[in-house]
Parts: C-alpha cells; sequence; structure tokens
C-alpha cells in the first residue's frame, strides 16, 4: 500500500493498539485482552499488515489485514499468513480482513475458505472474519474509542449526511479522553481517509465549515494550501502533496515522541518524501530511538 490513507491507518492501529484489538476481537468473537505487537515478517515471502499477541483467556494471535481494491484471491492468502504465523508464535491465529470502502469487496469474501483435497473430499476449511467499513454505524466507531472514530466518516451511513457525520465525529474529539493535540491529529486523519469515497471538492468545503474553530489546526492549514494550490496549474497538485506530507509528518512526530522522546531539531521538517514518511511509520515499532527511525532510508 502506498496512498497516504495507508500511513494514516498504520499510524492509528499503532497509536491506539488497545482499541484497535479490543474493536477486532469483539467482532471475531473472541475474548478480549492486553495486546501486543508482533513481528510482521513471517518468511522472505510474507508480511501481513498487523499481527498482535491478545493475552487473553485463553490467549491468541490477531492478524489483520486492510484492503481498499477489490481483488480475487484474498482468502488464500489469509490462510498463508495464518499457517505462518501459527509456526512462528505457536497460538492459535484469526485473522480479521477490514474492508475499507466498497470497491473492495469480491465475491470470495465469505468469512470461510473451503480447501478441498486431491481427492475432492472437504481437506480444511478456514475461518476468518470480514468487516465491511461502510456497513457499520457512525456510532459503532465513534463508541470504540479515537483511534477508531476517523473511519465512521466512510460509512454508508456518514455518506448518507457527510456534514452531520463529520460534526458528530468533530464532537466526540472534544470529549474528556482525547487531549487536545490528538483531536487535531484524529480531525485531519478523517479529512485524508474521506479521500478514499468522497469528492474533494464536497470534503474540503465541510471540513473548512466545521474546522473554522481551530485556525491553527493542520486540517484548516491543509485546506487553505490547497486553496492556494488552484490557483496553480492543476498538474503540479501543490497544495495537495504539501498538505499530505505535512499531516503524515505531524502524526508521525506526535507517534515517536511519546516513545523516544523530542526529536531532533528539524529532523522530520526536512523529509519531504511522502513515500519515505510512510516507510518510517513502518519502523516506528521496531526502531530504537530517533537516529535508527530516521536513519530509514
Amino acid at each position: 500500500m502506498s496512498k497516504p490513507f495507508d500511513t494514516i491507518l498504520k499510524t492509528l492501529i499503532v497509536g491506539h493498539l488497545g482499541e484497535w484489538t479490543a474493536y477486532l476481537a469483539a467482532r471475531a468473537g473472541l475474548p478480549v485482552g492486553p495486546a501486543e505487537p508482533l513481528d510482521t515478517d513471517l518468511s522472505a515471502t510474507l508480511q501481513a499488515d498487523r499481527l498482535f499477541r491478545v493475552r487473553a483467556d485463553p490467549p491468541f494471535v490477531l492478524h489483520l489485514e486492510l484492503e481498499s481494491t477489490g481483488r480475487l484471491g484474498i482468502p488464500t492468502e489469509l490462510l498463508r499468513y495464518s499457517v505462518a504465523a501459527l509456526g512462528a508464535v505457536g497460538l492459535p491465529v484469526h485473522s480479521v480482513l477490514v474492508l475499507l470502502r466498497p470497491k473492495a469487496t469480491a465475491t470470495d469474501l465469505t468469512g470461510v475458505l473451503d480447501v478441498p483435497g486431491a481427492d475432492g473430499r472437504p481437506y480444511l476449511t478456514f475461518r476468518y472474519t470480514v468487516v465491511r467499513v461502510w456497513q457499520e454505524s457512525v456510532a459503532s466507531f465513534l463508541a470504540a474509542g479515537p483511534g477508531l472514530a476517523p473511519l465512521a466518516v466512510l460509512t454508508n451511513e456518514a455518506a448518507g449526511n457527510l456534514e452531520a457525520a463529520v460534526e458528530r465525529f468533530r464532537d466526540r474529539l472534544t470529549e474528556p479522553d482525547v487531549p487536545p493535540h490528538l483531536a487535531k491529529a484524529l480531525f485531519g486523519s478523517s479529512f485524508i481517509l474521506c479521500g478514499m469515497r468522497y469528492d474533494e471538492a464536497r470534503v474540503e468545503a465541510i471540513y473548512e465549515r466545521l474546522s473554522m474553530t481551530l485556525e491553527d489546526s493542520t486540517t484548516y492549514q491543509l485546506i487553505l494550501k490547497r486553496g492556494e494550490a488552484r490557483g496553480e496549474a492543476r498538474g503540479k497538485a501543490v497544495g495537495e502533496a504539501t498538505g499530505r506530507v505535512a499531516e503524515a509528518r505531524g502524526i508521525l512526530a506526535r507517534l515517536g515522541t511519546k516513545k523516544f522522546g523530542t526529536p531532533p531539531p528539524a529532523a522530520l521538517d526536512a523529509i519531504a518524501d511522502r513515500e519515505r514518511l510512510e516507510r518510517i511509520a513502518e519502523r516506528l515499532l521496531d526502531a530504537a530511538g530517533w537516529d535508527d527511525l530516521l536513519g530509514t532510508p
């Protein structure tokens, strides 16, 4: 995955691991417990989106895959990941596939993969959970915690009245469990996620109205930059690219500060390559410190 919203989602998961694992485990009908990330490199050719060890009774591994485009064959991939994770960790594994938009669906995503043997008789039945984000309610994501709340804007319910849904989401960010700096980052995250489903001009108009009270927010500044960029040649897309880089950089700085402390002066500001920021974000859990993390090519 290499689109701006991929980095946003990975950052949300890293920063709100407990909320994500609790939500996914509940959707799969599994017990909830403290969770910790696991290495996603299962072999030289297999890398899962996310793996978590859930210390429930009994303990298990939760495997998460995010998809934004539709294609056949995903259930077989989930089975491969599940078997590899079982061999690597030695705990039962359950896969959860999160489909982010309607175009991500496919006819074989039924939640069950039946594998026949060479003789045609049933050999193996693999079960997994499918979460179709657009079929969920706005309230379900808002109640799941700040780390999942931005997904509320991608639901069919939100599509019916996007401004009302964004306003409910913004109001959720004013609750006591969301500090102001996190509220601004999450509001910006939802703005970028909207790009998966809605017309850009419509989204900008809504977010500009709803963020006027937070004129120092990254979202508001991003909208202003985009508006200025429209005065230039459309092909340059300067405002959009700059805004997305700034959004990714800001969230990375916030999460990195929690783990390593304040980053070296101007170190993050010097990184203008969005793809490099994505690679850095993917190493956040494994890096030993800022020097190690920022050494990511």
